[in-house]
């Protein structure tokens, strides 16, 4: 799986890292005291780390299950929430393929929660709650939170277009969110050393500039699907042409400009290959799409062809997150004081 090949980058802690990990906490500050928050997220073992990843996998799981319902038009196969027909396992659920495809997406949220609950409360037993992988997977809660809440409002009172297509997008951003904390996380984190480079600068910002295309472009493509608009299905159309140049531009930078990264160039292939095929997904979801109908689900393979695109786009919007924490780690402006 293209995320595996993402997250091996942070598991691979090279020889150069670890001659580095040998030099004097004087040099480093990376476990200069037991208050230090690097020192503490060390002290959390691999644990968190591994949750972490795990949670970001179940989330991109989550986020295909959705993209799933939408496509079937299985979205209020249930008028009620959090139950399904007033039950916690209607039979419905296993013997209509509408109904299964909405209850156990929401089955898919719930453990979700639970994970990254798990998660946050771990930290704050190891108290590394406060380190920046805390804080990143405290952020993750709330998202998931809120962004499960959208989803029920939306269920019990049948919200306008742009409130739904909010509920796939904060998915995104949830996602994103916990990639960025598995890397916090990660030993590649704490092995990285930051070093001055003059094109820092600019790479993080393309960096950040890609991830806000590439949400906006999600958001612009769920009002779409929602819709049934034409306006707004070339509207994303259109867009994603900005977002190609904007993504090619972040991934050419970090490659090109902050070769003493490490990890860097990898992630820019893996973000590059993506694009491609994503590109191809779209034009190919173009010519098959249908509205949001139920009678989708007697065509399952035209749902999963463009559910895949929206699977794609996760994918795309997480190594894009991976790309600018691993910029924002690793490269720093010159002058600029490091912080652990």
């Amino acid at each position: 799986m293209v995320f595996t090949d993402v997250l091996c980058i942070h598991l691979r802690v090279q020889t150069k890292s670890r001659r580095w990990a040998r030099i004097p906490m004087s040099a480093t500050s990376h476990h200069s005291s037991p208050t230090d928050p690097v020192g503490s997220d060390a002290a959390t073992g691999r644990g968190p780390f591994l949750l972490a990843v795990a949670l970001v996998c179940w989330t991109i799981v989550v986020i295909l299950k959705g993209a799933m319902v939408t496509s079937t038009g299985s979205g209020m196969a249930y008028a009620d929430w959090p139950k399904s027909d007033g039950q916690w396992l209607p039979e419905s659920s296993y013997t209509s393929l509408p109904g299964f495809f909405e209850h156990f997406h929401r089955i898919a949220g719930a453990i979700a929660g639970l994970m990254s609950l798990t998660l946050v409360v771990h930290l704050w037993r190891c108290r590394a709650l406060a380190t920046p992988g805390g804080r990143a997977s405290l952020l993750g809660l709330v998202l998931i939170v809120v962004q499960g809440v959208i989803g029920g409002v939306g269920v019990l009172n049948n919200t306008p277009v742009a409130i739904s297509s909010l509920h796939g997008t904060m998915a995104q951003l949830t996602v994103v969110t916990f990639a960025v904390a598995a890397y916090r996380l990660s030993p590649r984190w704490r092995a990285t050393v930051p070093r001055a480079m003059p094109s820092a600068g600019s790479a993080r910002t393309m960096s950040m500039v890609a991830i806000v295309a590439l949400v906006l472009q999600t958001y612009i493509g769920a009002i779409a699907r929602h819709s049934g608009s034409a306006l707004a299905l070339w509207a994303h159309v259109g867009n994603a042409l900005i977002v190609f140049f904007v993504v090619l531009i972040a991934a050419g930078l970090a490659a090109g400009k902050l070769t003493g990264v490490p990890g860097l160039q990898k992630l820019s292939k893996i973000l590059l290959w993506l694009l491609v095929v994503q590109v191809v997904l779209g034009f190919v979801a173009l010519l098959v799409r249908t509205g949001k109908d139920p009678k989708n689900v007697e065509h399952l393979w035209r749902a999963a062809l463009i559910s895949t695109h929206v699977l794609t786009g996760s994918l795309l919007i997480v190594t894009a997150s991976l790309l600018c924490a691993h910029t924002f780690r690793g490269a720093t402006r010159p002058g600029e004081a490091v912080h652990g």
